[in-house]
């Protein structure tokens, strides 16, 4: 076994020495869509940068669950002493340090590659010096070569990743505002680019991190801050029932929140069955996973609240069943509503001129659409300011944000002198832009590592099918 092991870990440390390396013969990176920019002095600093292009043109190095698990293994100090140790966890800092210019490189192309017009929106401008900023730092950031480097890098890295807490909000506000300056399509691809590569780049670092304090924890011989189910990032023994009964509490806690539902008594709360193979286990990332399932379930909650309270009906009398299906290499989550399915008024048009009503037994895609954020500036403003202009995209984080909001006695929505329909309207207000973002969000999240997120809906129900490959075979979508 140890002859094994050390053969697997020779050739996990050689591909991450070839990857963080690699300069010859790439293949060089093309924007999604490309507008000319001007030649005026004033804009010339926005487009030229040649340490930018010369990184843009670099290979992405696309990574699967199954990868990140595997080097987690390679870093156990089981079979290994601590040189080799060291030396692969320096051999990860490095890859990351080279993966991340990439990728921050190629994010910046994308800016470049959007009108001018609409990347002079203050809110956009402000998430592309971010960006510029952090390609700067990290390309400039010296070799790891030790133990001590390696935690300062960490340090480094989560500084960042604190600091662009701030670009989902930006971002989602920035398209609203220039909406009208781009194609519905031009939209959609252009937020599902930046998140795809954002989610990757904060995988990378966060894993890292994890595995840094992991590794730091057996030198020491002191308990591991995590079990040894974890691998960095990834619980490897991940229980699908206990996931979303989790998501249930902490939706059930949002949604007491809401003016039509404060009021009512426990009794009336809404009711959930789940079903299936609660006990089913995975290897994934929970933070992942926990932020689909909120979403989804959150959605489903306040339809039903909404429609309960519209028809003058018991809570109870429209539960939301969940169930869980798992196959050998799939996991499948269905979430049930009976809420009155989705109004045909609500659904974007995509086909710019087109007024042809969609057929109501559909797979609903436009609901995990970025081209929602369009119409809905005002109440996107006011979610941020619910949430101090940052999001993350945890659920812990989401719930907080909620609580934090409406206690304050700053917020209008917690006074007493605030009427029940100014409530009800702000509350809504900040949910539906919640609505806005968390589902296309979650939908991204879904297909990262090869999942996919559905919607169905017939007259007065509605059907959310959220799939999960369990191999973790597929790597990250990258362009």
């Amino acid at each position: 076994m140890s002859i094994i092991r050390s053969t697997l870990m020779k050739r996990t440390l050689r591909w991450l020495a070839v990857q963080t390396h690699r300069i010859d013969g790439r293949r060089h990176y093309q924007p999604s869509f490309h507008r000319a920019p001007s030649h005026q002095n004033r804009r010339l600093s926005f487009y030229r940068n040649s340490h930018v292009l010369r990184y843009a043109a670099m290979e992405i190095a696309p990574f699967s669950l199954r990868q990140l698990i595997f080097f987690g293994k390679v870093l156990s100090r089981n079979g290994s002493n601590s040189e080799e140790l060291d030396h692969s966890l320096i051999q990860g800092a490095n890859f990351t340090r080279v993966q991340l210019a990439i990728r921050l490189a190629r994010q910046i192309r994308e800016f470049q590659s959007l009108p001018y017009i609409v990347t002079s929106n203050p809110y956009l401008t402000e998430t592309y010096e971010i960006y510029v900023e952090a390609f700067e730092k990290i390309r400039s950031y010296p070799e790891v070569r030790c133990r001590i480097d390696n935690q300062h890098w960490c340090q480094f890295l989560q500084s960042l990743l604190n600091q662009h807490k701030v670009v989902i909000p930006k971002l989602a506000i920035g398209v609203a505002e220039s909406a009208i300056h781009l194609t519905n399509s031009e939209i959609e691809q252009f937020m599902t680019r930046m998140l795809y590569s954002r989610i990757s780049r904060r995988v990378l670092a966060e894993h890292h991190i994890a595995l840094t304090r992991q590794f730091l924890d057996e030198l020491s011989t002191q308990p591991a801050t995590q079990s040894v189910r974890y691998l960095g990032v990834i619980d490897t023994e991940l229980e699908i029932g206990k996931v979303i009964d989790k998501c249930i509490h902490l939706a059930q806690t949002t949604l007491n929140l809401h003016p039509l539902q404060s009021s009512l008594s426990s009794s009336q709360a809404v009711q959930v069955h789940l079903r299936g193979e609660r006990n089913g286990k995975f290897a994934y990332l929970p933070d992942h996973l926990e932020f689909i399932v909120f979403e989804l379930l959150l959605n489903a909650f306040r339809a039903t609240v909404a429609s309960a309270a519209h028809r003058s009906m018991d809570i109870g009398s429209l539960p939301i069943d969940v169930q869980i299906a798992s196959s050998a290499t799939h996991i499948t989550i269905r979430i049930s509503d009976q809420a009155g399915g989705i109004s045909q008024p609500w659904l974007p048009n995509f086909s710019d001129g087109d007024d042809e009503a969609l057929p109501p037994t559909v797979s609903r895609r436009e609901m995990f659409s970025f081209v929602n954020l369009a119409t809905a500036n005002d109440s996107l403003k006011e979610l941020i300011s619910s949430t101090d202009g940052t999001m993350e995209g945890k659920v812990r984080e989401q719930v907080d944000h909620v609580q934090q909001h409406y206690h304050s006695p700053s917020s209008p929505l917690s006074s007493p002198s605030s009427s029940p329909s100014t409530n009800t309207k702000g509350f809504e207000q900040v949910q539906e832009a919640r609505l806005r973002i968390g589902l296309p969000l979650s939908s991204i999240y879904a297909q990262f590592f090869g999942g996919s997120l559905e919607m169905y809906s017939i007259p007065g129900f509605s059907d959310i099918v959220l799939c999960i490959p369990k191999l973790g075979t597929t790597t990250e979508p990258y362009h």
